[in-house]
């Protein structure tokens, strides 16, 4: 036998933890001294302990702890709520992912005073492109971030499927609207039929842009560069205008890419 201490200390939580889980009903002491009051549990009581736990850090209720385990709920039924707290948890985990991303991204953007001063930028007019493509209306870019990987997977999946060439590198482009902006993912197949699921799309020929170019390892530091850009647009007494672009000229995602090469594109006037 084990007394209340010894037993806490072995499970991991705290002697008031274990009074609690006995006034619930979740782990009763295998027996309790009717002189002292003190509690005894069995080694054998561990393993309950263990699957309690378990499932209550899973995130179950206790509620729900104490049908799992005295075996009221069916198997069925319990694989169901696993799974389900299994999607959950995942949906956290990427919830938590994109706010640490999107930290990290401010930091670089705060920190970029040290490296805006070696980025080049240069003046010159925007072809016009077709595309074929996917688009978002969305109400910020925080939005539209974590979707435009996914929008050219695809993108690329149904031009792979119809049998497309590419001609020309990927562009993403954005539009500001009253509520928010419409961001593309497209790419260049010419003047070939929009393969089922896609949408076409049109830049027009621009007279007149600053440009950038942005190279890293990851595409973190993608937002630094863009305000970089039009900082550079301001400085130079000109307005940001019309529809921005980022053409995708090398990326790790495609075959034998190592880094991402994407140039920035803003029209001005």
């Amino acid at each position: 036998m084990l007394r209340i201490g010894d037993f806490a200390r072995l499970v991991g939580v705290s002697v008031r933890m274990l009074r609690h889980y006995d006034q619930l009903g979740l782990l009763t002491p295998a027996c309790t001294d009717e002189f002292t009051g003190y509690r005894y549990y069995e080694v054998s009581q561990l393993d309950r302990a263990n699957q309690l736990l378990a499932t209550k850090e899973l995130g179950f209720s206790l509620d729900e702890v104490s049908q799992m385990l005295d075996g009221e709920l069916g198997e069925d039924r319990l694989i169901e709520m696993l799974r389900e707290r299994e999607a959950a948890l995942v949906e956290q985990i990427d919830a938590d992912q994109q706010r640490l991303r999107r930290v990290r991204v401010r930091l670089l953007t705060m920190e970029k005073g040290t490296t805006m001063s070696t980025r080049t930028f240069t003046e010159t007019n925007l072809p016009a492109v077709q595309l074929v493509q996917l688009s978002a209306s969305v109400p910020s870019m925080e939005e539209i971030e974590p979707q435009i990987g996914p929008m050219f997977g695809r993108v690329n999946q149904a031009i792979d499927e119809a049998a497309l060439a590419r001609i020309g590198p990927g562009v993403a482009h954005y539009t500001v609207t009253h509520t928010g902006m419409i961001a593309a993912a497209g790419e260049q197949v010419g003047d070939a039929a929009v393969p089922d699921g896609l949408e076409p799309g049109s830049l027009d020929f621009v007279p007149r842009a600053l440009t950038t170019t942005y190279e890293g390892s990851g595409i973190d530091g993608i937002q630094s560069a863009w305000q970089g850009l039009v900082t550079e647009v301001e400085a130079r007494g000109l307005t940001p205008t019309g529809v921005c672009r980022e053409v995708y000229r090398e990326t790790p995602l495609a075959p034998g890419g190592e880094k991402w090469v994407v140039d920035l594109q803003q029209p001005v006037e």
